[in-house]
């Protein structure tokens, strides 16, 4: 398909479905409340991460337990995450988002009450898995919001919805680094046990109803049984989707894992390596707050195989980065091209998924992510020592660019 006829298609899908009224003016209403459930709710994340590895290193743990620990948020999501999809498409969304709240409250809390390297495990069980559910069931809540509305209108709902999530990215870490510095660990745990509460009392007072998606028709895939995760694989789409995901998991995975270590090996300082993670975090908003600018004008696939090619130039150009601003300049970069791929590959998810099952959808996509989060620190710290970082990020370009020929053909079938 040539360029001018890609331009044509595009103008007259825009054109159709603006004359039909699918793509309302206004700010849907609930979708405010979404997104600062999943800024407070993540805040005990990304804060309880920051403070629990800085007590652990502060009590002369050894680097395995903090490797350890940092894997614990995401070990219980790994196991679960297809039973909390399906939770979700039998019983709803809203029973699911607040279990996982309070699962998340109550992991905050533990640290408080009894400060030590083993509540900081318990802690981090409890909120990986609480945080996981609300996650998916909000992702879930968001594609139902966008029901019989066309692909530019879900995926600016996705856009703005991610904003949550980049904005506790960035808020967590600072505001838990602050604390610990001039007031201590229990008070640091306990602001973002604190902050847990505003999640808690968003859920429970401002969502009284979720929408629900549609169920599964009898004789329809999402009725078949057994309901295993395979028979989601069936499609080319599906198989287009959640191959993308697993390379764009294990590439952000790699990127966080290995940044302290290049940054340390180029002879970066704390303040240096600590700037590109702030800078990777706002990269990751900004590029969600022009979502709804470039959902008018691109489809997902588009912007997918765009934010993929970055990503791949960005682990090439990497290990060369001596200067201290071309290393911030590739941090924010990064983060532009991960905040443009999870909206669009929730919208891509939400749009193939079978009916009936886009909770189970939703779940082997978190099942994929948490997975990554485990395994792929484990493989960087046994083979950079002997391989050296420089072929570990080439190795993800390479994995990343093995995608791409998938999200090109994804691009043309949209097009069509």
């Amino acid at each position: 398909m040539s360029p001018s006829t890609s331009r044509a298609v595009r103008d007259r899908y825009r054109r159709r479905h603006r004359h039909n009224g699918t793509v309302p003016k206004r700010f849907p209403p609930l979708l405010l409340p979404l997104i600062l459930i999943t800024l407070t709710g993540h805040m005990a994340m990304s804060g309880g991460r920051v403070s629990g590895s800085l007590y652990a290193l502060s009590v002369g743990s050894p680097e395995l337990v903090v490797g350890l620990f940092m894997a614990m948020f995401s070990v219980l999501p790994t196991l679960a995450a297809m039973s909390v999809g399906r939770w979700v498409d039998r019983i709803g969304a809203l029973p699911v988002m607040r279990f996982g709240v309070l699962a998340v409250l109550l992991g905050a809390t533990v640290p408080v009450l009894w400060l030590s390297v083993p509540a900081l495990f318990i802690m981090a069980v409890l909120i990986g898995f609480g945080f996981n559910a609300m996650s998916v069931a909000g992702q879930h809540t968001v594609g139902a919001m966008a029901q019989g509305q066309s692909a530019e209108h879900r995926l600016r709902n996705f856009g703005w919805y991610a904003l949550g999530h980049s904005a506790s990215s960035a808020l967590g870490p600072f505001i838990s680094g602050l604390l610990i510095d001039h007031m201590g660990f229990r008070v640091a745990f306990a602001a973002m046990a604190g902050i847990t509460c505003v999640a808690c009392w968003l859920v429970f007072r401002k969502l009284v109803t979720l929408p629900a998606a549609p169920k599964a028709q009898a004789g329809s895939l999402g009725a078949a049984k057994p309901r295993a995760w395979h028979d989601l694989l069936a499609a080319a789409e599906l198989r287009r989707i959640y191959y993308t995901s697993m390379t764009l998991s294990c590439c952000w995975d790699l990127f966080i894992v290995m940044l302290p270590v290049l940054g340390t090996r180029l002879g970066f300082s704390a303040s240096i390596i600590g700037t590109v993670f702030s800078l990777f975090a706002v990269g990751t908003f900004v590029s969600r707050a022009l979502m709804p600018w470039l959902s008018t004008r691109f489809r997902e696939w588009q912007i997918m195989r765009a934010a993929m090619a970055v990503i791949a130039l960005v682990f090439i150009a990497l290990p060369w980065a001596n200067a201290a601003i071309v290393f911030m300049l590739l941090g924010f970069l990064f983060g532009n091209a991960i905040g443009l791929s999870q909206p669009n590959m929730l919208s891509l998810l939400h749009a193939a998924a079978p009916t009936g099952r886009g909770g189970e959808a939703l779940g082997l996509r978190s099942l994929i992510g948490n997975g990554s989060s485990v395994l792929v620190p484990i493989a960087f710290g046994l083979a950079v020592g002997p391989l050296g970082v420089a072929p570990l990020l080439w190795s993800g370009a390479a994995l990343i660019s093995s995608a791409l020929p998938a999200a090109h053909r994804g691009v043309r079938h949209h097009l069509r």
